[in-house]
């Protein structure tokens, strides 16, 4: 009979499990499904057996699988209840969220003897956070039955009779609170309830159970600690067949640290507002669809309109008429592709006035990559706008200028790669930036050129020549080439710019010019000596004659016998005074070619130097020859005849270069120097052309080395400096050539 009495016990356990609404379990000690009730296997569509298997199958999600085994594997090992949320898959395939609570029942001795899991579907709470239950409704039928269940269940239930007084509570309430079970029947609960909630929620409490429909509200209730905790409170009224209401029931979940995380959020909310307002731009958010959500007060201030104003954007004046349809295509791109924008367009101030804007919008995307709003930020660049308009209209007169200039403009890198040309560059050549080169150069002057432009690269200093450049038909034109660097605040050469003059004219109009001033000073030295000639044969003729005459005398007197002596010593008198004449003459003649005192002035002889290069530059250029200076920098004036130094300069500089003519071996070399030397300023001009046999002559009149020369222009150097109180001498160099130096007497406090 007690066998008998056990089975009957079971099989009423498991009619009244299955006549529960809720999905319910037993399993053994060890954690293995005994039996479950009909809803169960409704829900899952698996028979008993395969619900054994559950760990190995898809009746639980598989992203909660894992978590599922571990937790319930782990109750089963301590004894401990188990508590989870989970995914589980409903027949048709859908997963739902259940509340799955696992309690154990044990014997006298505290020996598991079955595990009673109760599975609540909270997956409308989940998605909307909205109140369990109609497992609720269920286990209302059969309270006392599932009073092991009820009290099992982690969460506060209350019973509460039709006119609202309490009857009964889980054990979870009665733990939470401290109560007794006794407390909660006869209790008024009024010091459970913080006072401030009971005046508040006293009225819309009576109001709810008269409607006999579900409620809730939040209040605070005590916890047996002494600390008020906000509760979620959800009531459900139990109805009879008549629809009246027979008990409510009503659930208490502790969102204390939700309620905490909310004033925090909230409090946050305002932080953040306040700095979005504060922030010297417009922000503002747009859904997934674009439509726009949240602005900052700037945007409603700028625009002088409503949030509802301003979700019209696109149909109103907010944006230039001729920005809208842009600005629409542009979000709609962005829309449909998930690709950030960036635009810029014109909006419309409340005064009227439209500025210049620029838009970055960034999406925001949830887990699965789904975009669910986006984030705009609109900064005021109207200024920057304006600045950049301003500077295109400068950088347009400039290239009007650069492309007007009459003359050839062009740019190069700081490593001397060319990356601009002028249109006036293309035309003379007729070659693009790509196809220019070196090549256009003339053969003969390209050496020149470039060793001129490899030494401005590597010094950084402005570059000068002059060279034939290669026109677009052929023919070959001198051009007069000057070459700045740009520098950074560094002084780091950022890049070069370079301006090219046709002087071909100007070439061939001094080279008629110098050969017309050839002419002429060969016509009147011609002159000069044809003139001087008949001069000095009119002034020595007459002595000369006279000498003559008085030799052909004495010779007469001395022919007689005996020779009249006396009438001869007359005669020879007579001849040297005639003699005498002839030597003044001569004097005479030589004082012509004596310079006349020399008229002194205070010159800058580093800056004179610099005067005769640029008159003889033409010349050097003719001759390929380079120049170099040594020039100590601050010299000391000197006190000089400004015409007579430069003409002797121009001598020196002159003879160098006739003296490197016929070089082939090695380059044509000019070096002019000045330094102190004591009292004295020393110059000196050192050539490497073929060098003087014997330096101690070339100071003498009449000595040259060339086969046209008169051999005059050492000779008159010299004279003009010694004329000054300086010296001049020449020296051979140790390795070719030769070097002419002279002093000159430093400047007193005035010239003499």
């Amino acid at each position: 009979m007690a066998d008998n009495g056990a089975v009957q016990d079971e099989l009423t356990l498991r009619q009244m499990v299955d006549g529960i609404s809720a999905l319910v379990a037993v399993l053994t000690p060890d954690g293995a499904v005994e039996f479950v009730n009909r809803q169960v296997l409704d829900y899952f569509g698996r028979t008993t057996e395969e619900l054994k298997k559950w760990g190995s199958t898809d009746a639980v999600h598989p992203d909660d699988l894992p978590r599922v085994i571990a937790a319930w594997s782990a109750s089963v090992a301590s004894g401990q209840p188990y508590d989870v949320e989970i995914r589980q898959r409903r027949a048709d395939g859908v997963y739902r969220w259940f509340h799955v609570q696992g309690l154990p029942v044990a014997d006298a001795a505290g020996c598991i003897l079955r595990w009673c899991v109760l599975q609540t579907d909270i997956d409308e709470r989940k998605r909307g956070e909205t109140a369990l239950t109609t497992a609720f409704e269920e286990i209302a039928k059969s309270e006392a039955e599932l009073r092991t269940i009820i009290d099992a269940i982690p969460q506060l239930i209350i019973a509460i009779g039709p006119d609202g007084h309490f009857q009964s509570a889980n054990q979870a309430f009665l733990d939470y609170t401290g109560l007794t079970k006794d407390e909660v029947r006869t209790h008024s609960f009024g010091d459970v309830f913080h006072p401030g909630d009971s005046e508040r929620l006293h009225d819309q409490r009576s109001l709810a159970i008269s409607r006999k429909l579900p409620f809730e509200y939040e209040r605070r209730v005590r916890r047996r600690d002494g600390q008020y905790r906000w509760l979620l409170v959800q009531y459900n009224p139990l109805l009879d067949e008549r629809a009246e209401v027979t008990r409510w029931y009503a659930t208490g979940t502790d969102i204390d640290d939700r309620k905490r995380a909310e004033d925090v959020l909230r409090s946050n909310e305002q932080s953040l507002r306040l700095i979005v307002d504060s922030i010297p731009g417009f922000v503002s958010t747009v859904n997934a669809a674009g439509e726009i959500e949240i602005v900052n007060r700037p945007i409603l201030e700028y625009f002088g309109k409503t949030i509802e104003e301003f979700r019209n954007w696109a149909t109103n004046d907010a944006l230039h008429p001729e920005d809208v349809p842009r600005m629409i295509e542009a979000w709609r791109l962005a829309i449909e592709t998930g690709q950030p924008l960036d635009d810029e367009h014109r909006s419309r101030r409340a005064d009227g006035v439209y500025r210049w804007f620029h838009i970055r919008s960034r999406p925001q995307r949830d887990a699965e990559g789904r975009i669910v709003r986006w984030y705009n930020l609109v900064t005021d660049i109207h200024e920057r706008k304006r600045a950049e308009e301003a500077q295109r209209q400068t950088e347009h007169h400039l290239r009007l200028l650069v492309e007007t200039i009459p003359a050839l403009v062009s740019r190069t890198t700081a490593e001397g790669a060319l990356d601009y040309v002028n249109q006036r560059i293309v035309d003379y050549f007729g070659q693009g930036l790509g196809e220019l080169g070196i090549h256009v150069v003339h053969p003969d002057d390209r050496s020149i050129f470039l060793r001129n432009w490899r030494h401005a690269l590597k010094a950084g200093n402005p570059f000068e020549d002059t060279c034939r450049m290669r026109r677009a038909d052929g023919e070959y034109r001198w051009f007069y080439q000057r070459t700045e660097p740009l520098l950074d605040q560094d002084g780091r050469v950022v890049c070069w710019y370079s301006v090219s003059f046709d002087i071909e004219d100007s070439r061939q109009m001094e080279e008629i010019l110098r050969s017309t001033r050839r002419k002429l000073s060969a016509a009147m030295q011609i002159a000069t000596v044809a003139e001087l000639s008949a001069s000095i044969a009119h002034e020595i003729n007459q002595p000369l004659a006279s000498v003559v005459t008085n030799a052909h005398a004495a010779q007469t007197w001395l022919s007689h016998d005996p020779p009249n002596v006396e009438r001869l010593q007359a005669i020879l008198e007579r001849i040297i005074r005639d003699g005498h004449s002839a030597a003044e003459v001569v004097r005479r003649i030589r004082a012509l070619f004596k310079e006349a005192a020399p008229v002194k002035a205070l010159l800058d002889m580093n800056q004179l130097v610099a005067e005769v290069l640029r008159v003889l530059s033409d010349e050097l250029s003719d001759h390929t020859i380079t120049v170099e200076t040594e020039l100590e920098a601050d010299l000391p004036m000197v006190a000089a005849d400004h015409v007579q130094i430069q003409q002797t300069l121009i001598n020196l500089v002159h003879n160098g270069t006739e003296a490197m003519a016929g070089l082939t071996d090695r380059p044509k070399l000019l070096v002019l120097g000045s330094r102190r030397q004591g009292d004295d300023l020393l110059i000196q001009v050192r050539d490497c052309g073929v060098g003087i046999k014997d330096p101690t002559l070339v100071f003498e009149p009449f000595f040259t080395t060339k086969e046209s020369g008169m051999g005059m222009g050492l000779s008159i150097s010299r004279s003009i400096i010694e004329a000054h109180g300086g010296r001049i001498w020449v020296t051979a160099n140790e390795d070719a050539g030769t070097t002419i130096s002279f002093t000159l007497p430093l400047a007193s406090e005035r010239p003499a």
